[in-house]
This record gives structure tokens, sequence and C-alpha cells, in this order.
């Protein structure tokens, strides 16, 4: 119980410094991806079938890579810029990777779309005051996670890691 209490407040620190550094400084400190993902891993693991987490883990970082693939094609040969530098952030897709690691796949599927609809909207709304052209997409991600996370630990709703 100690550990899940102590695991619980990394996660969400973690996670919070994630959305403060993305959206104030656009960089984040590199060992808050791994921590991120050992930690979100471990709930993952705990809290769904053993046999299942690799199985689930392999799809998706596998769909992390083919959006990632079709997103370096379109800005290669498309928009005709650098992938890392202009399209994406090197942060955003260790977040996701991260992200892969931390769900079923049913539930990451559903967590990955509702996260860019989020991020979409939150930066839609702030960038009317502030002209910025690119999304923290990792910061504001990572603020979609927590309030998953808390309304999950909270018992609104009963379990992350099966649907049904």
């Amino acid at each position: 119980m100690i550990v899940t209490l102590v695991f619980r407040i990394l996660l969400i620190t973690g996670l919070s410094i994630i959305f403060y550094q993305d959206v104030k400084e656009r960089a984040v400190w590199w060992f808050l991806f791994p921590l991120f993902t050992l930690i979100a891993g471990y709930f993952h693991f705990t809290g769904s079938l053993s046999w299942l987490f690799l199985p689930n883990i392999v799809f998706n970082v596998a769909a992390v890579a083919g959006i990632c693939l079709m997103a370096f094609l379109y800005a290669h040969y498309k928009m005709r810029v650098n992938f890392l530098k202009e399209a994406i952030g090197l942060g955003d897709i260790l977040f996701f990777l991260g992200l892969a690691v931390s769900f079923p796949s049913e539930t990451f599927l559903i967590i990955l779309v509702f996260s860019m609809i989020f991020s979409l909207g939150l930066h839609a709304f702030v960038s009317r005051r502030k002209k910025n052209e690119t999304v923290p997409l990792a910061g504001y991600a990572s603020l979609f996670l927590i309030f998953i996370y808390l309304c999950s630990w909270s018992g609104l709703y009963k379990n992350l890691y099966f649907i049904g």
C-alpha cells in the first residue's frame, strides 16, 4: 500500500513536471520519460493480466511506430521540414512510447486519441492569447493523463486496465 502511494505521488509529480517544462520551457528533463514509463508500466503490469502485458506493449509500440512513420513521411514529403526539429519533438515521441507501456491496447488507443483531441483543443484555446506555432504535445498529454489517473484512483472509473 505504501509502495503504491509513493508510486502514485511520483507519477503525478513526474507528469506535472513534464507538463510545466514542456509548456514553459519547451524542453523536458530526459529522465522524466523513463520514470513515467517505469511507474506507469508497473501499474499496467499489476493491474492487468500478466500474460497479456507483453503482447499489449508490442502492439502499442508498433502503433506508435506506425504513427511516427506516417508523420515522418508527411513531414518529409509533404511539408518538406525536418521531422524531429520542426514537425514533432523527441520528447513527444518518448512520451508516447511511455504511454504505450502504460495501458492495455484498447485503453491505450482510447487515451491516445483523446489526449490528441484534448491537446489540440487546449492549444487552440491557449494560443488565442499568445502566439506559439508549436504545440507542447507531451505537456498537454501529461495534463490529460493526470486527469485520467486521478479519476481512476478516486473511483470515478473502476479499472483502467480492463475495458468492458
